[in-house]
This record gives structure tokens, C-alpha cells and sequence, in this order.
């Protein structure tokens, strides 16, 4: 989270639970814009909200950031993949 949980502007790290059970969680903030990184709490949930958009296929860039493992922490890994 932002060392200010006050503050009115978003930051890196920044995390939010919505209300349709997702989690929203801020990536990138610059020149007015906003990245973030969404979970869904399941497929359904998932296309249901992608629905009301239009599919604009892959991005490129996207494939090269790491598989969410690279990101678990120590002591949430399976015994045994250390």
C-alpha cells in the first residue's frame, strides 16, 4: 500500500477489494494514467466484466513480464520448489 493510506492519489503497490469480489492492485502511475493489475474470483466473474468490452488481442509486451510464481513469497511455495 502507499505509505500514505490518506493520500487521494494512487500509487505503486496500492491494493483495493471491489465490490464484485475482485482485487484491484496499482502498477504503474504516470502522467495521469493509471495501470493496474485486476484478479478476478472466478472465470464467470472474469467474463462477465470483459463482456461489456471489446476483445483488442495480445500484448506483446505483457508476455514478457514473469509467470505471478516469480512473485510468491518463500513461505507460500509447495515444499520441496525451494
Amino acid at each position: 500500500m502507499s505509505s500514505d493510506p490518506e493520500s487521494e492519489a494512487p500509487a505503486k503497490g496500492d491494493e483495493y477489494a471491489l465490490p464484485n469480489g475482485s482485487t484491484e492492485i496499482v502498477f504503474h502511475v504516470e502522467d495521469g494514467h493509471v495501470l493496474t493489475v485486476r484478479e478476478y474470483e472466478s472465470v464467470d466473474a472474469f467474463e462477465a466484466s470483459v463482456s461489456q468490452g471489446r476483445y483488442m488481442g495480445t500484448r506483446e509486451e505483457v508476455l514478457s513480464i514473469p509467470d505471478p510464481d516469480e512473485f510468491a513469497e518463500p513461505e507460500s511455495m509447495p515444499s520441496g520448489d525451494e
